[in-house]
């Protein structure tokens, strides 16, 4: 079976609105889900080789490493719509079988049959001619047809820092969890990874939400609302830990 996070607190908050402040549809999308939070602070990997095509990724070579060992098992398949050149070097030098598609569709012509994909990754937002909502509805709906019963399919979000053009976190929230929901996915937790400044990594759980916040919307109101790239963790609601 898939490797799944054993440290996971069945205990979690929920995002209650403050008084006084309406009770909108994107509220009560958010307060519906109630994800762990896990900030990993990553050690920097000074040895590894960085090629251009990796250059660009959100993802270190060493925080794919950790996705690839927790989230799937050897000989399983590991699907990645945006051929991360990390991803696919962590997955090949672990003996996973690696899968770079260029569009969800693809999978229907794909080797890879319906149902056999341990972990499916995607960065978000993507460029794409539908809204936001309508390419979120599309891709999920795409993965959940194609994730094993034990797989996981993990959305790198990169949110637009406050003086950039561009949606925040709890803007693109909004769209992949309504469209999650409609494809009969489950939000599991969010990751946080963040520099650990030469020190060793850690995994730290931080569920609690900032009761001081003037907008519970508002992005110093938890360390995944901040600026910058958040993974989302998505599975089936039917899976065991």
């Amino acid at each position: 079976m898939t490797a799944h996070d054993p440290n996971l607190s069945p205990v979690t908050t929920s995002p209650d609105t403050a008084p006084g402040i309406a009770v909108t549809r994107d509220r009560r999308v958010g307060a519906r889900d109630k994800a762990a939070i896990i900030v990993w602070r990553i050690g920097d990997d000074t040895n590894a080789a960085v090629t251009l095509d990796a250059a660009n990724s959100p993802m270190t070579s060493r925080l794919a490493r950790h996705l690839v060992a927790l989230y799937s098992d050897m000989h399983r398949t590991v699907v990645d719509f945006d051929a991360d050149e990390h991803l696919r070097h962590t997955a090949e030098a672990t003996g996973r079988t690696y899968l770079a598609l260029a569009d969800p569709a693809e999978l229907v012509t794909a080797s890879t049959p319906p149902g056999a994909a341990a972990l499916m990754v995607l960065r978000w937002p993507r460029p794409a001619e539908t809204t936001p909502a309508e390419e979120a509805n599309r891709l999920l709906s795409t993965c959940r047809q194609h994730l094993a019963d034990d797989g996981s399919t993990i959305v790198v979000v990169t949110a637009a820092t406050a003086a950039a053009a561009g949606a925040s976190y709890v803007q693109h929230k909004h769209d992949l969890l309504t469209a999650a929901q409609a494809a009969g996915l489950r939000h599991v937790h969010d990751i946080v990874a963040l520099d650990a400044e030469g020190g060793p990594d850690t995994f730290t759980y931080t569920t609690a939400h900032d009761t001081a916040a003037p907008n519970r919307d508002d992005t110093t109101d938890t360390p995944r609302q901040a600026p910058g790239t958040t993974l989302m963790i998505f599975d089936r609601p039917d899976r065991q830990p």
